[in-house]
């Protein structure tokens, strides 16, 4: 074991202990988390598509996020905070081509988007620009890869179901089946995640936050059961979404 000595200096052991702070702290920056192809982590590598290393003190907050390619592209880099255990995005946030040439990046503010969002084709010619305030766009332009302007479309439309959310309910209030042990004026809340694939698919349902099994059992069929989604789209294309939706059983 390796003990100091006495007659060693202040000064010294002032260094020594920037050592190890140091080394604890590189330690902390090298754990690596693997993810699949929709960004949910694994236990192992195997059939990573990306990985992620956090790193603390990040310039702008607490925390930066570097996610790579499985060849060490970099691919991301977003920093945030942790207030009450939920991330609040800070600072300038970076996204990257395959290629390495950069995508597109976005500034947040406590959270917020605020700023200026620029986005690049592959090839370099600008994609789009957007301005934000506290979350609210102000003004935007677009570009195809030739360089010509185009009709403005939003970067990012969220995954929704067909017709809204009032849809939403009524599909729910017409497929649930409540189970008869439920004792009137009772509430019971289950709360689901799932991917929505770029067709508009629902799969790897999980429960989130259970109920008995009767209820959670319902919840599921209740999803299998659902129609397409509209999927989620950023920057002109359908990506896969991960969405949470909570399942009420009211009596």
């Amino acid at each position: 074991m390796f003990k100091l000595k006495l007659s060693e200096s202040p000064m010294k052991n002032f260094y020594l202990s920037l050592i190890f702070s140091g080394i604890s702290i590189s330690a902390f920056a090298q754990d690596t988390i693997y993810m699949d192809k929709d960004y949910q982590e694994l236990d192992t590598k195997e059939n990573a598509e990306f990985f992620k290393i956090i790193t603390p003190n990040a310039e702008d907050a607490d925390f930066l996020n570097t996610t790579y390619f499985m060849d060490g592209t970099k691919k991301a880099e977003q920093s945030y905070d942790l207030k009450e255990e939920k991330k609040v995005y800070q600072g300038l946030h970076k996204h990257y081509y395959e290629s390495g040439e950069l995508f597109y990046q976005l500034p947040f503010k406590n959270g917020k988007k605020h700023g200026h969002l620029l986005a690049y084709w592959e090839n370099g010619t600008k994609r789009r620009h957007d301005v934000f305030k506290k979350d609210e766009l102000k003004e935007g332009k677009v570009w195809n890869e030739e360089g010509e302007e185009l009709d403005y479309f939003a970067y990012h439309i969220p995954a929704s179901f067909p017709g809204g959310q009032e849809k939403l309910q009524a599909f729910l209030k017409e497929n649930i089946n409540m189970p008869q042990e439920q004792e009137r004026g009772t509430v019971v809340k289950v709360i689901l995640k799932f991917t929505i694939n770029p067709e508009g698919d629902l799969s790897e349902i999980q429960i989130v936050e259970g109920a008995p099994h009767r209820y959670n059992a319902e919840s599921v069929r209740v999803l299998a059961n659902m129609p397409k989604w509209n999927p989620s789209i950023r920057f002109g294309e359908q990506v896969a979404t991960r969405y949470s939706l909570p399942i009420i059983f009211r009596k």
